[in-house]
Order: structure tokens, then sequence, then C-alpha cells
């Protein structure tokens, strides 16, 4: 099998987030960029050149219409533990399965062979109070980190995996004590997804992303910011993103323009995945 090059890997998601901003502009969807996407599209006018994915954020109402109704000819959806029993994330993810293929030591799908995929993560109401938001933010990075940690132990040997990822994978196994290492990383994302549906169901004037929460930062917007949304260029295209984009990466990222060291420009998930071009039968 050939392996992508990070161009071929850009070029393939751009095509998914195509066909995901047609199907939603054509439905009454809202989305928006996010992360590294949206910072691309900000200071790059594109993919960030070392970047590697593609992340979308939509409202929980706008995220659970997509999960039921998303169709397309090209590409496969692949939906969170609340929509599906064989996720171990509580996020969703749109995938191509026609072209190419995946190779990984931390699964997020029974299925271990999809290929190129865009995240797909949903915003839920998060507390008016900051103090209380930090703390309910916390306990989600906490079971988050869990859930990681039990994904990466539980899966079995993969063939094609670099010997590295099978020593990862054993290191995993050795560090989670014995007890947990036998919880189902399914049911972990479902306690997750329940939860985020338990807490995160009545409205507020607040939003925050828990599905795949970052203990560097404490997610916390106004319902506004997703809300009012403009286009933004986005390599030959342009996709949807908060009008006050300023304000969201600032959260996210800080002082955004400024380029990170070159030590830290790299393909980040070489260190856990492997993409393939299918070969052609």
């Amino acid at each position: 099998m050939k392996r992508l090059t990070q161009k071929e890997l850009q070029a393939v998601s751009l095509e998914i987030l195509k066909d995901v901003d047609a199907f939603c502009k054509a439905n009454g969807i809202r989305y928006s960029m996010a992360y590294g996407t949206l910072l691309g599209a900000v200071r790059h006018k594109g993919f960030i050149p070392w970047d590697d994915d593609v992340d979308i954020v939509m409202m929980r109402s706008d995220y659970e219409r997509f999960c039921h109704e998303y169709k397309s000819d090209r590409f496969v959806l692949f939906p969170s533990a609340c929509n599906s029993e064989n996720a171990y994330v509580a996020y969703a993810r749109v995938a191509d399965m026609e072209d190419t293929e995946s190779r990984t030591y931390i699964p997020w799908a029974r299925t271990q062979d999809q290929g190129v995929r865009i995240d797909v993560f949903p915003l839920d109401y998060a507390p008016d109070d900051e103090q209380e938001q930090r703390l309910q933010y916390k306990l989600f990075c906490t079971l988050y980190d869990f859930s990681n940690r039990v994904r990466k132990a539980n899966v079995k040997s993969i063939p094609g995996l670099p010997l590295k990822f099978h020593l990862k994978r054993l290191v995993h196994s050795n560090r989670l004590n014995r007890r947990l290492a036998r919880q189902s990383a399914e049911e972990v994302a479902g306690w997750l997804e329940y939860l985020m549906h338990r807490l995160g169901s009545t409205p507020t004037k607040h939003l925050s992303q828990y599905a795949c929460p970052d203990r560097n930062i404490c997610e916390w917007f106004d319902v506004e910011d997703f809300e009012n949304l403009v286009e933004l260029p986005f390599e030959d295209a342009s996709f949807s993103a908060p009008a006050n984009y300023d304000k969201v990466l600032k959260v996210w990222f800080g002082d955004y323009m400024q380029l990170p060291p070159k030590k830290d420009r790299k393909w980040r998930s070489l260190g856990y995945i492997r993409l393939f071009w299918k070969e052609k039968k």
C-alpha cells in the first residue's frame, strides 16, 4: 500500500469538508470551522502547512440533525457513542472509505479500515457562572482522559502497524489499572456523552465543547459566538466561521497570529496513525 503524503491527506480532507458544507447549506444545518482549521482559514487562508486534519463544530441541535440526516455518495458518517453501539468517542466523524484506509493503535470505532476523516464536535450549553464552568470542564477533561486511556489500552493488534505502535499499545495497557482496563471503551464514551446531554441540555447563555476537551484551556463561549456566522476563504473554497472569530481563536490559541517554534511545526498524527491509498481490486 502507498502511504498518503501530507498534501494528499489535506486534499482528501478538503473534499470531505466540501461535501459536508454542501449538505449542511442545502439542509439549513449550521456549522463552523474550528480549532486548527479555523486558525488556518484566518492565518493561512487554508490549511496550516503542517496540519493534518479538519475540525468543525455544531450546536447540539444542528449536530443531532446532521448525525441523523447526513447522506453522501462518497463519504460515510460514523456517529458518536450516543448514536452508534460501536463508537469509542463522543463525537462524530465523516470518513472516506472508498479510496483511503488507516492503520492506528488508537481506534475510534470498531471498524479499523476507515480512511481520511474530519471531526464533527457538538457544542453544548455551559454554566453561565465562569467558576462553575471551570469545574465542569475539568470534570469532562478527567473523564475524557480516562476514555482515551481505555481506548489506547484495549485495542487488539492490528496488522500493518509499525513495531513502535505495538510497543506503545503495550505500554498503555500496562499503565492502566487491570480492573479499569476491563472497562468497555464504548461504555466509557457513552458515559461521557450521557453527561454532555445531562449537564448541557438546559439552555443558558454560554456554550462549550466537552466531547474532546483540552486541559490547557477552558472553552467558554457566548451562544452568539456560534449563532452569528460568516464565510471565510479556505484553499479554493469558503466555509462557515464565527463572525467574531478573533474572540474564539484567542480562547483556543491565545496570540494566534504568532507562529509556533519550528520544532513544533509537525505532522502530529504520525505518532499514532498511518494513512494509505486503497489498492484497487
